[in-house]
């Protein structure tokens, strides 16, 4: 065995042993599992792991308690540092207790949608297109270095130091773009600088959660920023010509030209490797960098931070936008006894679940490491209505079941929606707010505007192309209101404040409701006090295409309507549709598409001077509801002394069939028994359709 002799430190009970070649580490590493086995190091750490170890807690003896999942090692390791990295794998395997699975990057990641897995592996097994195919729910850790050396201590620290930070560390946050008040332990705005972090960190912390503009190589605070350097002058010689502009890419620092930011120096800067804290989450753009990034590795702001004292590191790929406390919720899973890897996966899933965010945030470390093996989640019922539910304050997690929640009060807990749309999570100490009540608030109008709303808008309006009459300058105040409660529940971080949101949007739909009620009023209206149709005042000229192919008649039941495809105001209103039959005329004409199932229930024959019953069966889509107005009369009412002049407003559930039923009567003696023309006119979230029916009356 070549061990290298020097003195051998023991932690944990555990003696810690420096080799410097792979067939003593591997026998170490394979020996691991049983207690009080010595903890093999590749030399080329060792002096830096034994030194940083010193200065930070440790666990007083080797538990497989705080960890789950499994390890994975690539499965072609038949290189030296493949090879190696597959040795640090195994030891982290054996001493954890947890199964050792060979597989890539792949393999791994369809495991962890199951469980925290763990790559163990090198800085190019892992690239920016893995990062962009992660899923929110992957539970998926990267145990990526530079070198398998750097693997190797980093093992030991993720073992003897991992499971004991949170015990003896407090936690730290800082957001240098918030305009929020300051709160303890939060640096904030221009307050966080590299000076104020140092100082806030001090001898250590357990968790960093950080949040700030970044690139692939920096992570910005005032004045300076958290600099990816793996040395303190990693200057090259010679500037180097990237075969690829977009990938190891050297950085101006590394070309001996200062750093990219021209107002800072690189001294200004705290060096990742030297940010004390056990874990950390840098909520930042492109800060994901490992093989084939952009820049070369050794700029990677994780990938220094894990050959300091870090454990694992989560950080942003791509561009990261909203859910501005998402570092804080990995904070207060963390404390709630949460492995890393689950943490990550709730923290993406809500940053999936904001309509105002985007982007992931990636793990660097061992995703089966629980920080916090003993800590609890509490899960709390929140009853609709005013009550709510009162959180106590603590640093984990609250897990709020009962929809979306906001806090009654501004000092109260933040909450932050989860992607099942019935539950939130709820932080006090992690983001350093106090206890408070919590109350379900609904955050579905984005959705109804888009779905809903916004389109019934749009066909409403279009009816003034087409020439239909109406007040449509009341669709501007609707709109308006509308909009400005999208923007207001959007930003409420008060239950107040959403609720008022809620209500003005309903005004604004209430509104709607009845512009739609009042313009199938005025057609039917119309329609009753003359022999003219809804088509009569589609504006002209007109633009028609007629269908070649005939269509059944919803009336007479023969293949013999014609199908005219009509676009008013010399083509510049939308297309609608207008159905003839060759036996019985006009049958339909409007909006191609209503949204909704139409039939008319009419007797074909009925007695003069007896009364008549319509119907006006309408059906929901199944995936929305619906709001329908109808209105029904007969043309020129008072010259054929006929009557069914009648509107009626439906509210439909998804799916739901109902009938609207009319009732009209005919003139015994004065009424001719004749055919004549009823009218149907039906309007759906804006969807405006008049239906023909003629209905006979024997003497």
């Amino acid at each position: 065995m070549q061990a290298q002799a020097q003195e051998a430190p023991r932690v944990a009970g555990r003696t810690l042993v420096p080799v410097d070649d792979l067939e003593t580490y591997l026998r170490y590493a394979r020996e691991a599992g049983r207690p009080g086995a010595a903890l093999p190091v590749i030399a080329g750490h060792w002096e830096r792991l034994r030194t940083t170890l010193a200065t930070l807690p440790t666990v007083s003896e080797v538990s497989r308690k705080p960890w789950h999942g499994a390890v994975f090692v690539q499965d072609d390791a038949s290189g030296a540092e493949d090879a190696a990295y597959a040795a640090v794998g195994e030891l982290l395997a054996e001493v954890t207790g947890r199964p050792l699975l060979r597989g890539g990057f792949e393999a791994a990641l369809a495991h962890s949608l199951r469980e925290p897995a763990t790559l163990v592996a090198g800085v190019a097994a892992v690239t920016p297109e893995q990062f962009a195919s992660l899923p929110h729910d992957a539970r998926l850790g990267l145990f990526v270095t530079r070198s398998a050396a750097a693997a190797s201590a980093l093992a030991v620290r993720t073992v003897l130091h991992g499971p004991a930070a949170a015990a003896d560390w407090d936690d730290l946050s800082f957001d240098a773009v918030t305009v929020d008040a300051p709160t303890p332990r939060r640096l904030v705005g221009v307050a966080a600088t590299p000076v104020t972090l140092r100082e806030a960190i001090g001898p250590g912390v357990a968790m960093l959660a950080g949040r700030s503009h970044a690139r692939d190589c920096v992570m910005h605070l005032n004045g300076g920023g958290i600099c990816g350097r793996a040395e303190p002058d990693p200057q090259m010689p010679l500037p180097l010509s990237a075969a690829d502009a977009f990938r190891g890419h050297p950085t101006s620092c590394q070309q001996g030209a200062g750093c990219w930011r021209a107002d800072v120096e690189v001294e200004q800067h705290v060096r990742a490797a030297e940010v004390r804290a056990a874990f950390a989450v840098l909520d930042g753009c492109r800060l994901a960098v490992a093989g084939e990034g952009p820049v070369m590795a050794d700029v990677s702001v994780p990938l220094s931070m894990l050959e300091g004292t870090a454990v694992a590191v989560a950080t942003g790929t791509g561009i990261r936008k909203g859910a501005g406390h998402a570092g804080q919720l990995f904070q207060g899973l963390m404390r709630g006894g949460l492995p890393l890897g689950r943490a990550l996966a709730e923290v993406n899933g809500v940053i999936e679940a904001e309509p105002d965010a985007m982007g992931r945030l990636v793990l660097f470390g061992d995703a089966g490491l629980a920080p916090v093996p003993d800590g609890t989640l509490a899960t709390v019922a929140c009853p609709p209505g005013p009550g709510g539910a009162y959180l106590a304050a603590g640093p984990a997690a609250v897990l709020v079941e009962g929809g979306p929640v906001l806090a009654d009060d501004a000092a109260g807990p933040v909450t932050l929606a989860r992607l099942d749309g019935v539950s939130s999570w709820a932080l006090t100490g992690a983001a350093g707010r106090g206890a408070g009540r919590v109350l379900p608030v609904r955050a579905d109008i984005d959705r109804r505007w888009a779905r809903r709303v916004s389109p019934w808008l749009d066909r409403l309006r279009g009816l003034q192309d087409v020439g239909v009459q109406g007040d449509f300058t009341a669709l501007d105040e609707v709109r308006r209101t509308a909009a400005q409660a999208l923007h207001a529940r959007a930003t409420a971080t008060r239950a107040a404040e959403a609720l008022a949101a809620l209500d003005a949007f309903d005004q604004a739909v209430r509104d709607l409701t009845a512009f739609q009620s009042r313009l199938v009023r005025a057609e039917t209206d119309w329609i009753a006090g003359n022999f003219s149709s809804y088509v009569d005042g589609w504006r002209r000229p007109w633009l028609v295409r007629a269908d070649d192919e005939p269509r059944d008649c919803p009336q007479c039941g023969s293949r013999t309507v014609t199908a005219h495809l009509v676009r008013p105001s010399a083509g510049a209103a939308g297309e609608l549709l207008y159905l003839i039959c060759a036996r019985c005329g006009e049958v339909a004409a409007g909006s191609p598409e209503t949204g909704v199932g139409i039939e008319v229930l009419l007797p074909s024959e009925v007695p003069r001077g007896t009364d008549f019953a319509l119907g006006v069966a309408l059906s929901a889509p199944a995936d929305r509801p619906v709001t329908v107005a109808v209105g029904a009369a007969v043309s020129n009412e008072p010259l054929v002394h006929c009557r069914l002049h009648a509107h009626a407003e439906v509210e439909l559930r998804a799916g739901e069939r109902k009938v609207v039923e009319f009732t009209g009567r005919s003139d015994a003696v004065k009424t001719r028994p004749d055919q004549h023309p009823l009218k149907v006119v039906v309007a759906a979230d804006g969807a405006v359709r008049c239906l023909t029916r003629g209905l006979w009356l024997r003497a």
